[in-house]
């Protein structure tokens, strides 16, 4: 259980009678005691671990999720455009699954969320992922309801080497890399790296750009102390591709994406996302004595960028011409013809409808940039004493501090000289904007724009997170045992600089305690078998958006902890030619309110006991009946529902005590949605001769149920949901590596989706034949009028890497 690691790199032979894969070889660990790795045979949890070369290999043009997809219960969705990766554990989204880079948290402070876009250099930087499913190995308060995502990236490594790499793929994919590793010289070692890419993407209207920039310095000025310093980042511009109808999809292609348009000839996509996210940690391990060590790492995140959309109250014409179009819609704005949007529509709309050039919000279209700024800091500090036989103590502190920066801004007028601001709640005065910003993500970084220049909304979220953390650890021969708990305490607040004169923008600041306390045991039974259980509590507090109503400084007053129970047993069995793994988990999330503000009428309707229970069964499995052939394969039998009715009260907003109405919301047994709760795969990986692999991974999925909005669910209406069709994927891919003298050349190839199979990985809408706005005409069993996603058809890359 507790971590393992050094400044520079190491070798951790696995155990000579296994052929497991869960042991971290070759891996640089920085931070001694800030990054928990789970242990084989010793951390009670379930693990998966996919190692650097798989990475490499496998990671091609996909998504970095993607890589995770042959591991039990992971289901990625990845077909929206480059970083828009959704990925789902036991159940759970991506706010319930913790993600950690090198030990400190990646999940939004605002309300949890990954943007893997901000991270695309992960495929370049990565040595090692641990996928810890369940309440996981960390010590820190991190939102591991599903499990945690360990992500431990390269840092200065003792060996000089370099590597310069391309990759090229379907669709105009390329991307050029470079890394350097200066080796140990003397006290100090420099390793960087950088890479650049671009793409149109599968569906049309995706395409995005990008470079990966990372630099780290080792100083180690004597045995004792360890210093490293990284900053990383990932600028990029990419398009969005949104779900629509499936009926859509069959008259344009299953490439359709409704955010395409064209403007003067040229491209120009309705969603667009812009960011330049630069991530910087110092890390120092500091060796007290040979049984104490304190591990410190300070870290900083600045981000700078947003995404595209329209701004006024007229409206782009939807693609469906077999009703009417909205009155407020632009005549000829939609292409009836290919689906795309007419810009040139709205940029003649906009010129015969403005006075002197200036339009208004009300009655002209233009585009805007919606900009999510922030400045995040923190520190994590760990300190680990070892007892004289078998006991081991780990006490720190985890700190974190935050500003979310929102409002918009005009990125193309649209024909129009500036637009008046006539449609948001501006108390301070109607702002008339007359610049439009470019969503150049470097240029972004040092952008500065004026108040007068803002549309929509401006207001800042702060958060801030102070918590304090513990764990006591045995390990014997036979059996390893540890218990942790963590408390904490947040405090949010927001400033509304459009909703409140300036001397009353700053909002109250709340502030909730939030704590957990997890255990477990493992027990070796011989050198081959051995089982484990672990349990825990986690009392999380609310995210900042459930906190405040309106969109305003309004306080819920009705927010609470969220309760979290996990319970897990394992079985493991490890053999020379066989690996065995068997996990049972129970997860009840339990106390998740939503509450529903109606500004208009003084009323708050409170959605209570909306409860979760995600049970089942996990087995993954390594084989090798043959030398020159490894076989893996793996299987989730998920039971994933909520658990029990929730209640709906309705309150006078300006009167709790005044209770206006009560209903029952009819969720129990109700699926939950977005993952697939059967799945199963089996992967090869054959040595076919000397410096050359085969492989191929296959995997169904199964029992995948549309989503839905809880907050728009009718009282005493029981919910019936889609199911969507079964479907299943075949990847293959193949390595040769050529050794030269002090030096190698590897190519490699993959062909992901390899018969081209025709597959919906979402659904919005739960439209049956006979409801109302049902087609009526259904595909693979489900109406043409569901709102759907569709997965990519095949895919490929290939890629040439040079080591020296």
């Amino acid at each position: 259980m507790a971590p393992t690691s050094m400044f520079f790199s190491q070798n951790i032979p696995p155990d000579s009678s296994t052929i497991s894969e869960k042991v971290i070889d070759d891996v640089l660990i920085i931070g001694k005691g800030v990054i928990d790795v789970a242990k084989e045979r010793e951390t009670p949890i379930a693990v998966s671990i996919i190692k650097k070369q798989e990475i490499r290999d496998k990671g091609g043009n996909q998504e970095f999720p993607a890589i995770m997809k042959n591991t039990p219960s992971i289901y990625v969705n990845d077909a929206t455009g480059y970083g828009d990766a959704k990925m789902v554990t036991r159940g759970f989204d991506q706010s319930n699954t913790a993600v950690l880079v090198n030990g400190q948290p990646v999940n939004g402070m605002e309300d949890g969320t990954v943007y893997w876009t901000n991270w695309t250099g992960l495929i370049d930087i990565a040595n090692t992922v641990q996928v810890q499913r369940g309440l996981g190995s960390s010590k820190l308060a991190v939102s591991s309801v599903g499990g945690t995502i360990n992500i431990i990236t390269k840092a200065t490594e003792k060996k000089a080497s370099s590597t310069a790499r391309f990759v090229t793929g379907n669709d105009g994919f390329w991307r050029t890399t470079y890394e350097y590793n200066s080796g140990l010289q003397g006290k100090w070692g420099v390793s960087f790296a950088t890479s650049t890419w671009r793409g149109d993407g599968y569906s049309r209207g995706t395409k995005g750009s990008g470079q990966n920039y990372f630099l780290s310095i080792g100083f180690q000025p004597n045995q004792k102390h360890n210093f490293n310093f990284i900053i990383f980042g990932a600028p990029q511009n990419h398009d969005h591709k949104y779900y629509t109808k499936i009926s859509d999809y069959k008259r344009y292609g299953y490439k359709y994406n409704v955010n395409q348009g064209w403007f003067h000839g040229k491209e120009l996509l309705l969603r667009s996302n812009y960011y330049h996210k630069s991530v910087a940690n110092l890390n120092w391990d500091w060796k007290i004595n040979e049984r104490s060590t304190l591990s410190t790492v300070i870290y900083g995140s600045l981000g700078r960028g947003g995404g595209t959309g329209g701004f006024g109250s007229k409206y782009i014409e939807t693609q469906n011409i077999s009703t009417p179009q909205s009155a407020n819609a632009i005549p000829g704005s939609r292409n009836q013809q290919n689906g795309t949007i007419n810009w040139d529509a709205i940029f003649d709309y906009n010129l015969t409808h403005n006075t002197d050039g200036i339009g208004t919000g009300k009655d002209n279209y233009i585009m805007r940039s919606s900009v999510n700024d922030h400045q995040w800091y923190g520190l994590v500090s760990n300190f680990n004493h070892k007892f004289k036989k078998h006991f081991e103590f780990n006490v720190g502190i985890d700190g974190r501090a935050y500003t979310g920066t929102h409002f918009q801004q005009a990125m193309n007028f649209m024909g129009l000289s500036g637009v008046s601001d006539n449609i948001s709640t501006n108390v301070n005065g109607m702002n008339t904007v007359t610049k439009n910003y470019n969503i150049n993500p470097w240029s972004s970084l040092f952008r500065n724009v004026s108040k007068g220049q803002k549309l929509g909304f401006d207001y800042d979220e702060t958060i801030q997170y102070i918590g304090a953390f513990g764990q006591f650890e045995y390990v014997n021969k036979f059996m390893s045992a540890f218990i942790q708990g963590v408390i904490s305490e947040q405090y949010n607040s927001r400033k509304d600089r459009f909703n409140y004169t300036p001397t009353n923008q700053k909002s109250k600041t709340l502030n909730n305690t939030g704590y957990n306390i997890k255990g477990g045991a493992n027990f070796k039974i011989n050198k081959n078998h051995n089982i484990f259980a672990n349990a825990g509590y986690y009392s999380r507090q609310p995210f900042q958006n459930n906190l405040f109503l309106n969109w305003k400084n309004d306080v819920n007053p009705l927010a609470d902890n969220e309760e979290i129970i996990g319970l897990e047993i394992g079985y493991e069995l490890h053999y020379r030619f066989l690996d065995v793994s068997i996990n049972i988990y129970r997860t009840s999330w339990n106390n998740r309110v939503e509450t529903i503000s109606n500004e208009s009428i003084n009323q708050i309707e409170n959605r209570s006991g909306i409860d979760e229970l995600h049970q089942g069964i996990e087995v993954e499995l390594l084989a090798k009946p043959l030398k020159k052939l490894n076989i893996k394969g793996h299987l989730s039998l998920g039971s994933w529902k909520y658990n029990g009715n929730a209640h709906s009260t309705t309150y006078d907003s300006n009167n709790l005590s005044n209770i206006i109405s009560e209903q029952d919301i009819l969720l129990d047994g109700v699926k939950t949605s977005n993952a697939p709760q059967f799945s199963y795969g089996v992967g090869l990986v054959c040595k076919a001769f000397k410096n050359f692999s085969f492989d191929a991974d296959l995997n169904r999925y199964e029992k995948l149920y549309s989503d839905f909005d809880i907050t728009r669910v009718a009282g005493n209406t029981k919910i019936d949901l889609i199911e969507l069709p079964d479907y299943f994927t075949l990847d293959v891919g193949a390595s040769y590596t050529i050794y030269l003298d002090n030096s190698s050349l590897r190519f490699r190839a993959n062909v992901n989706n390899v018969l081209n199979d025709v597959f919906m990985t979402y659904s919005k809408t739960n439209l049956k034949s006979g409801d109302k706005g049902a087609d009526n005409v259904k595909f693979k069993g489900i109406d043409t009028a569901n709102q759907v996603y569709f997965g990519n058809g095949r895919t490929w890359n290939f890629g040439v890497t040079y080591n020296f």
